[in-house]
């Protein structure tokens, strides 16, 4: 009989037990501002427990074959799956998302765990005149991974699944303002997995940092912003410890004058708001071609008017409240610039009175180039819409960003959605369809937006140093 498992009571785990701590802190439920539960908030101490055991269940998870591998990993899986109703309550309440959402993102860990269980990782024979070399994926060690806030469960499963398989124990931080869902997950894994394999740690503003310097730490596995991931690779660069850094986006769409504007203008207004637009890889900022211009805007004010927003438990809400409060100030922020700066504002604009964090979902009408509204990720249900003429000239403008996560072009023109798509300075870019992430490809950044690839069928060597054996033939 599988043990109760209680979604009120939140403790650290530490090899493979509860570990509490002296000092608590909580989080809120962005829609109501309530006070959450408390969560302990881990010393020095527990990280180098932490990295001692997992180190210890490195030496013999290491030994263990893929298929054996698997099967242990697949039998957490089996236990999440008795749980996932709670899951998506429970990220409803720390996240703030609407209830469809919050489901979507309990499934998206089942739906990660059945493609990389799937996953090989062979050997690679390569055969010389004097020599046979063998190229093997050997696992780095112990891996720390930390979290964001806007997708904390989806997370832990890209990070923790692909690096078990490798054969890494792992160590995962979540957000201090979405600890829970990470928290819970790992607890109900040490039901089938050995002590110090998988471990959590919730924490304060000290213990990324004690985990990125640590000796003991072989990879860093962080998604955040690009602040943050600069100083977690500064980190890692004391000891040449790997990393996979996903980070923050200023995606551009490019609209040519050939499409369908009724029906691509609705795509890319609930692009923008997914999530309460608190997406990395969507869309930020939309430059549509001069002749459909007016037409557009009109579609995208009518889609916007039709985004129902509040309430996230509230029937058919599609956008909920912005995630914390930090993010919400940088939200009025935003909002409040565009109001001085005299930018026009084709819908919305404000901030919603009252005790969540809610922002109108507003599309701002071809402001400048230079307006921060285009420039920054606003990470906010706020869209820009700006005009183009000359094909070069807005490749030049959606480019001109230090950031380059992802992107879309829309036309009929295969040809030339495909050459727009191909001069774009992105990691991913769609064409004739919104920023959607799938397990099956790999995607990460390339400028400022990230090091190194998530996701696709090689998922689990980025988690892998290689190893050449050469044997000599005689």
């Amino acid at each position: 009989m599988a043990p109760e498992v209680s979604f009120t009571s939140f403790k650290n785990i530490v090899n493979g037990g509860f570990r509490d701590a002296k000092e608590h802190t909580y989080g809120h439920n962005p829609a109501t501002g309530e006070q959450l539960w408390d969560v302990p908030v881990a010393t020095k101490q527990d990280v180098d427990d932490a990295v001692q055991a997992a180190r210890t269940a490195f030496k013999s998870w290491r030994k263990t074959t893929l298929a054996e591998r698997k099967k242990t990993v697949g039998a957490v899986l089996d236990v999440y799956k008795r749980h996932f109703r709670e899951f998506g309550d429970l990220l409803l309440k720390e996240n703030g998302k609407p209830t469809v959402f919050a489901d979507g993102e309990a499934k998206i860990i089942i739906d990660q765990f059945e493609f990389y269980l799937d996953l090989k990782l062979d050997d690679e024979v390569i055969e010389l005149k004097d020599r046979t070399c063998i190229k093997r994926w050997v696992p780095v060690g112990v891996v720390a991974a930390i979290l964001p806030w806007n997708f904390p469960l989806a997370n832990v499963g890209g990070k923790m699944i692909p690096a078990l398989l490798a054969g890494n124990a792992i160590i995962i931080k979540p957000s201090p303002f979405t600890p829970y869902s990470a928290l819970k997950f790992v607890e109900i894994a040490q039901q089938v997995l050995p002590p110090g394999l998988v471990q959590v740690l919730a924490g304060d503003d000290r213990l990324g940092p004690w985990l990125t310097h640590h000796p003991d730490v072989g990879k860093i596995a962080f998604t955040g912003s690009v602040a943050s991931g600069k100083k977690v690779m500064e980190a890692a660069s004391k000891t040449l410890k790997r990393v996979i850094l996903e980070l923050g986006g200023n995606d551009a769409s490019i609209v040519c004058p050939d499409i369908d504007v009724d029906e691509v203008a609705p795509k890319l207004v609930r692009g923008a708001f997914f999530n309460s637009g608190q997406v990395c890889a969507t869309v930020k900022r939309v430059y549509v071609h001069q002749d459909i211009y007016d037409k557009f805007l009109a579609a995208a004010v009518k889609a916007v008017n039709a985004v129902k927003w509040g309430d996230p438990l509230g029937a058919d809400v599609f956008l909920g409240p912005t995630q914390n409060s930090m993010q919400f100030t940088k939200v009025k922020d935003i909002y409040d610039d565009v109001k001085d700066k005299g930018y026009k504002v084709a819908v919305g604009g404000n901030i919603a009175p009252g005790n969540g964090l809610y922002a109108e979902p507003s599309l701002i009408d071809n402001p400048p180039n230079d307006a921060r509204i285009v420039t920054e990720e606003q990470f906010a249900p706020m869209l820009p819409i700006q005009v183009w003429s000359d094909e070069e000239e807005v490749i030049e403008r959606a480019n001109d960003s230090k950031m380059g996560l992802g992107g879309n072009v829309w036309s009929k023109d295969e040809t030339r959605a495909r050459r727009i798509a191909e001069s774009l300075e992105a990691g991913s870019v769609f064409i004739n369809g919104v920023e959607m992430l799938t397990n099956h490809a790999p995607y990460g950044g390339i400028k400022e937006s990230g090091i190194g690839l998530e996701g696709g069928p090689d998922a689990i060597k980025g988690y892998c140093d290689v190893q050449v054996l050469h044997t000599n033939i005689r």
